[in-house]
């Protein structure tokens, strides 16, 4: 029998999430700004941050995201994966999914460059 275990914000390894008063968790790395961006991307300018940096990033949701045509597929194991579409194949591995939104690069620009210009993302 394998035993789940459940972050809370006791036992969050991860050093860029923080929690509300409410326990609710948050990207403190690249906070949202509710307030001058609203609720529509949990906080974000664009659809591409806020899923990737809450979806992905605090949430843990693996992403697929289209960009000039071409599909890429996101695992969140631990890791930041980039995947094949089955999420089987492990083509680039990040230490963290912050890691890989940082630092992985599409047409020489990382993730959080090319939000604006992403054409389709959703977490699966």
């Amino acid at each position: 029998m394998e035993t789940k275990i459940y972050v809370t914000p006791e036992n969050d390894p991860r050093d860029y999430v923080d929690y509300d008063l409410c326990g609710y968790p948050f990207n403190k790395k690249y906070p949202p700004n509710k307030k001058r961006y609203g609720q529509s991307y949990e906080g974000y300018s664009n659809k591409a941050l806020g899923v990737l940096l809450y979806d992905y990033c605090v949430m843990g949701y693996d992403v697929e995201l289209s960009y000039k045509g071409k599909s890429y597929f996101l695992m969140d194991d631990g890791e930041g994966v980039v995947s094949d579409s089955n999420y089987t194949e492990r083509k680039e591995v990040y230490d963290s999914p912050m890691a890989l939104v940082e630092n992985f690069k599409i047409d020489g620009k990382t993730l959080l460059e090319l939000s604006p210009e992403i054409e389709d993302i959703d977490p699966v």
